[in-house]
């Protein structure tokens, strides 16, 4: 796997939209695996490793017992808390996108993982797969999410990305339970029970033969509650382990079950109502776009195809009209020229003497309005002027408001008949109802029987413990009393024996389990003696197939407790241990390590930067800070730094900004 690149919006201290291209490049024609981000701290590392995590695995980054609610909320506050500004991001996205070789066949996978939260505060989230630039359209939110945890599950996930903490917390294990949950993921090894011996019966039986007749009588009353109260636990346990079976088996016909129905498509089954309705919506929205379109298309909309005929038409009924309107005024002004000329001779009688010059005089003034209309070619349509009106805005304005329309509504039809054809497929994997209904019941009926035994095997376990608080007062007084007998035994050979025989017991137990974990032994044994500052120290590693509980060994195979490792042995440690389960993965993953170098000396850094960094995968992006690797650190490892990216945190805007480099460096030449 190799990620290319990562996009964040408005994401914790991220403001804006930022892009980081994560590909190894060649540098001087060399390899150079190493991705470097230098910031001070609470200036956004840790939340570069975050983002991937939450990118690929969702709520899984919360653990398996995390609420939706829980989710959501966690969701919300990672989005972008804008200082002083008035609009306030209510949206956060991740993009990540890389390439995943399955079968030999290398695809290139990018996903958008975004949410925002609506006005009544509920938060929405979406994820979207492309695969080699198709995107998995088919997949829903639930789909998506499993089609990732299959592709790269979290808990091997968790041995290639980690953090400072992550490396303290298995530096300081001394219980070996973070070691046991790792391997378990890894090896897949099953706890196997501490074995009881039941010697100590037959100690205190030899010892209470030999002792005064009150102290017999003690020992026997207390033995005969001893006996009632570890027969009780006992058949407790008896009936928790055959609890702890019935869950196992129902567990694994649950999982067949679910295979199966996953197998015939019961993912897709489970949202084939949801699926119908949508697709009756669809063709319903489909019918009403169809009868717009077919109204449309019925009256103007044709029209938009005859443009040039329109504005020729339209040009045609402007001359006319304005003819018309030529003619009904030089009729006007024809009849009423005699009215004129015999008032103006009624008038002025002594001032007009000449009938003639009169006429001249109005035809000086009207006849060019008169002849004008003889220049107007025959009319070929006789339209009032509202008729006119309306054909024109009929052809100049509604035919190109329908052609608008009509175009919208296209758009509309192809993007649902496009929907309907995606349900169409979505419902044409659903099997049929008929072949999922008896699964579906069988699961029910199996989720219901492995919820009453786990409440069976929580009341078990309650009594058990309760028996347990009954038995402790009496085995201490028991083993009073036996300890004053056995003072006062010459021959402690049948106890010793005794005690031997559990120890051969449990070393049995052990050694049965170590060939499963010698593998993770071998690796340990080369990574940390490859990191270790001290070369004339060789340790190797033991771990307890009981407990898992790590013991280590120096080269003449003396063991040391973990106790007397400094701080950095301590932290290379947990690193080799990391390094070494990894390796035991099998998996070819990227590594990307938060502030690893915190608590080592400069020897045990070079070491790391050395033989750690440039060698552990063939892509590793590190987040560090100006201190743990400083200049002479950074010039160390710098043929092995393909990029490096900056990132600045400003108190005054509360976010931080991303330069290309590493702190004092600009640019690499790559």
């Amino acid at each position: 796997m190799i990620i290319d690149s990562l996009s964040l919006l408005d994401f914790r201290v991220f403001r804006g939209s930022h892009n980081f291209d994560l590909v190894p490049k060649l540098k001087k024609g060399k390899n150079a695996p190493i991705v470097l981000f230098g910031g001070l701290n609470g200036g956004g590392k840790t939340t570069i490793l975050l983002a991937l995590k939450l990118a690929l695995y969702g709520k899984g980054v919360l653990g398996q017992v995390a609420s939706t609610s829980e989710y959501h909320q966690y969701l919300k506050e990672c989005i972008h808390r804008a200082h002083n500004s008035i609009a306030k991001p209510t949206r956060s996205a991740l993009e990540l996108s890389f390439r995943y070789a399955q079968y030999g066949v290398i695809s290139t996978y990018n996903l958008l993982r975004d949410w925002h939260v609506d006005p009544s505060g509920k938060v929405k989230e979406g994820l979207v797969i492309s695969k080699d630039g198709n995107l998995l359209a088919e997949l829903s939110y639930d789909q998506a999410q499993s089609f990732l945890n299959e592709l790269i599950p979290i808990g091997v996930s968790e041995l290639f990305f980690f953090d400072g903490e992550k490396i303290a917390s298995l530096a300081e294990e001394t219980t070996g339970d973070a070691l046991r949950d790792s391997i378990n993921k890894l090896l897949g090894l099953d706890l196997i029970d501490r074995l009881d011996s039941d010697l100590s019966v037959l100690v205190r039986t030899r010892a209470a033969k030999k002792t005064s007749e009150e102290r017999r009588e003690k020992i026997s009353q207390l033995e005969a509650e001893h006996n009632r109260l570890t027969d009780g636990i006992t058949l407790l346990r008896e009936e928790i382990l055959k609890v702890r079976r019935d869950i196992g088996e129902v567990s694994s016909a649950l999982a067949n079950v679910s295979s199966n129905i996953n197998a015939r498509g019961g993912a897709w089954s489970l949202t084939k109502k949801e699926e119908a309705a949508r697709l009756d919506e669809l063709v319903i929205k489909k019918r009403a776009i169809e009868g717009s379109l077919h109204e449309l298309l019925s009256s103007l909309a044709p029209l938009a195809l005859t443009r040039n005929l329109n504005e020729a038409l339209l040009s045609q009924l402007a001359s006319e009209q304005e003819a018309s309107k030529v003619e009904v005024l030089a009729e006007y002004l024809e009849s009423q020229q005699e009215k004129l000329i015999f008032a103006l001779m009624k008038a002025l009688p002594s001032s007009i003497s000449d009938r003639a010059s009169l006429d001249e005089a109005y035809l000086s003034v009207f006849g060019a309005v008169i002849e004008g209309r003889k220049g107007f070619s025959a009319k070929l349509h006789d339209l009032s002027e509202s008729s006119y009106v309306s054909i024109k805005y009929r052809l100049s304005t509604r035919v190109d408001s329908d052609l608008k329309r009509v175009r919208i509504l296209l758009r509309e039809l192809d993007e649902i008949d496009s929907s309907i054809d995606s349900i169409g497929e979505n419902i044409a994997r659903a099997p049929d109802e008929n072949v999922l209904i008896p699964l579906f019941k069988e699961q029910g009926v199996l989720q219901g029987r492995l919820s009453g035994l786990k409440d069976k095997k929580v009341f078990l376990a309650d009594r058990v413990k309760e028996a347990l608080n009954k038995l402790s007062p009496v085995v201490r007084h028991l083993d009073e009393l036996h300890t004053e007998v056995n003072r006062s035994q010459e021959d402690g050979r049948a106890f010793s024996l005794a005690e031997r025989a559990r120890y051969v017991l449990k070393e049995f137990s052990i050694r049965a389990r170590e060939a499963k974990l010698r593998e993770l032994e071998t690796q340990f044994y080369s990574s940390f003696n490859n990191l270790a500052r001290k070369e004339d120290r060789r340790l190797a590693i033991k771990i307890s197939p009981d407990s898992f509980e790590v013991e280590l060994h120096d080269e003449t195979s003396q063991a040391i407790k973990k106790s007397e490792l400094s701080a950095g042995e301590k932290q290379i440690f947990a690193i080799s241990i990391l390094e070494a389960l990894a390796r035991t993965s099998g998996r070819s993953l990227p590594v990307v390590i938060d502030t690893p170098l915190g608590r080592l000396d400069s020897l045990h850094r070079k070491k790391l930067l050395d033989n750690y960094f440039p060698k552990t995968s063939h892509q590793v992006v590190i987040l560090s800070t100006d201190t743990e690797i400083d200049c002479s650190f950074y010039e160390r490892l710098r043929p092995h730094v393909s990029h490096s990216y900056h990132l600045v945190y400003s108190p005054e805007t509360r976010s931080t900004q991303v330069e290309e480099g590493y702190f004092w460096r600009w640019s690499e030449n790559v």
